[in-house]
């Protein structure tokens, strides 16, 4: 019977092992821009020292438990902040331009949905981790802030800004927002 017993709750251990991984996934699946925005809006201001990609996916979801206990976060904003901070390590797929058609998005909402907020200040609100932009013209060139914005890493390989395989025309627009900000 005591043999029973501990089978009985080795494999319930073991289904639990299995399955609690699982549903942790589908728990994860936040909203990229959202927890972009909420980072940028709360997070980014003392978290301005480290780069995201700088935890592993998995270290992420503990961060992010403990910043629901530590700073509140509520359930919904905590998926969004961990979804956005995970993209970190795996960038977004690049959006084909049949899928995302630059007359479909403004450059405001290119530079919303990607989160460029989270980690630059744009028109007066944003991020503290990276440059700020509304002065970027005044630092660089057009073509410099065009290659900085389809290839980050051909300035600097070690930037952590993710390569978002944006088209010409999504740079153009988004370069019009940035020199509005002006």
């Amino acid at each position: 019977m005591l043999r029973f017993h501990s089978r009985l709750v080795g494999t319930a251990v073991l289904v639990m092992a299995v399955m609690i991984p699982l549903a942790r996934a589908d728990e994860v699946m936040g909203d990229f821009a959202r927890g972009a925005k909420y980072y940028a809006d709360n997070c980014g201001r003392c978290h301005k020292a480290r780069a995201p990609s700088e935890h592993r996916d998995r270290e992420w979801s503990i961060v992010v438990t403990h910043m629901r206990v530590a700073a509140g976060l509520p359930g919904q904003q905590a998926r969004d902040v961990e979804a956005y901070l995970r993209a970190s390590n795996n960038p977004p797929r690049p959006v084909a331009p049949v899928e995302l058609a630059t007359s479909a998005l403004s450059g405001a909402q290119l530079l919303d949905s990607y989160g460029c907020r989270a980690c630059h200040v744009i028109g007066g609100r944003g991020g503290v981790i990276a440059p700020e932009l509304d002065s970027v013209f005044e630092r660089r060139d057009l073509e410099w802030v065009r290659v900085q914005i389809q290839h980050p890493r051909q300035h600097n390989q070690s930037t952590v800004m993710p390569d978002f395989g944006f088209t010409d025309d999504q740079v153009a627009t988004i370069i019009e927002v940035l020199r509005a900000a002006q």
